[in-house]
């Protein structure tokens, strides 16, 4: 009996794959929108910005616009390194930004400004430039870490039940 138990578990452990860490990113940025209230949300949909649409999270979700947050569309666009935070704010709800790209767009931006997106990135040190969220590989998972001071300066209401599944930085 043990036997066959072990067998069935191992058959069936073989068609699950494995996700890639840009799966997962993408997974948790939309996961994120759904418990996340945004001043400019309507019936166009929940709008998500990135950098790059060939790799990525960006390329991720945007061959899935099918999906759906609180019966909204998701819309998915690319938008240029050069254009400015205020700027972004007005066009995006969520802004993910890979790698350091996301430390260089916020040096130039005046952060008493309150925004209307979340801005999201892969690394830990952008919340240390004073970023918002960030979805930190760790070994073989991905965390999501908040900046609560610079969440509760802008326009948008982060729910509860995302807050209780993230780590705070800093402290």
């Amino acid at each position: 009996m043990k036997y066959w138990l072990a067998l069935a578990l191992t058959m069936c452990s073989l068609g699950v794959m494995a996700k890639t860490p840009e799966q997962i990113r993408s997974a948790f940025l939309y996961q994120m929108a759904n418990f996340i209230e945004f001043p400019a949300m309507d019936e166009a949909g929940i709008r998500f910005c990135f950098y790059d649409l060939k790799s990525g999270p960006g390329a991720i979700l945007n061959k899935n616009k099918s999906l759906k947050i609180k019966g909204l569309p998701i819309l998915i666009q690319k938008v240029e390194k050069n254009t400015a935070i205020k700027e972004l704010s007005e066009q995006c709800d969520i802004t993910y930004f890979d790698g350091a790209l996301g430390n260089d767009i916020l040096s130039s931006y005046n952060k008493s400004t309150p925004l209307d997106m979340l801005m999201v990135s892969d690394n830990l040190s952008f919340l240390d430039n004073e970023g918002m969220a960030a979805l930190v590989q760790e070994g073989n998972k991905i965390r999501l870490y908040i900046n609560k001071q610079q969440i509760a300066k802008h326009n948008f209401k982060v729910l509860s039940r995302l807050l209780a599944v993230a780590k705070f930085h800093p402290n």
